[in-house]
């Protein structure tokens, strides 16, 4: 079930990446080849942006590619580093679910507003909830890893 979800972030990832590229190149064109330019290209990108922040995270975590300062880690025993590994990672989750359980606040009161974006014209919830969404699945992975499970 979690290498689904993993190929799911993944797929999902790389889509609004290409998405964004694509977006972003014609409103490219269309600004400096037509003289004329897209109100809600901007917006979409931004939004996908954000979204491939959060659910990207998850993706880095899965994958151990965080930035991490292991020089400290190399000079202390095996044991204790490991440790100390498990401690960061569990930090890391109890940070992420105090996102996740704010940001699910920041949604609800979003949803409660039914306040749109200015040029697109969709629920702001929607842009909104990649931060709980992107926060709990870094949450559940960082569990796992402190626990010392791989998923691959």
């Amino acid at each position: 079930m979690l290498r689904f979800l993993g190929k799911i972030e993944e797929i999902f990832c790389a889509s609004a990446l290409l998405i964004t590229a694509f977006v972003l190149f014609v409103n490219v064109v269309l600004r400096y080849v037509f003289s004329a330019s897209t109100s809600w290209a901007e917006e979409l990108i931004r939004y996908l942006m954000i979204w491939i922040t959060f659910i990207g995270g998850s993706v880095c975590v899965r994958k151990g590619a965080h930035i991490r300062m292991d020089f400290l880690l190399g000079m202390l025993p095996e044991k204790v580093a490991g440790a100390l590994t498990r401690l960061v990672y569990l930090i890391a989750a109890g940070f992420c679910a105090a996102l996740f359980r704010y940001s699910y606040q920041l949604v609800r009161f979003t949803v409660e507003l039914e306040q749109t974006s200015p040029a697109m014209g969709i629920p702001m919830w929607i842009p909104y909830l990649a931060m709980p969404l992107g926060s709990a699945l870094m949450t559940l992975r960082f569990v796992r890893a402190a626990c010392g499970k791989e998923d691959a």
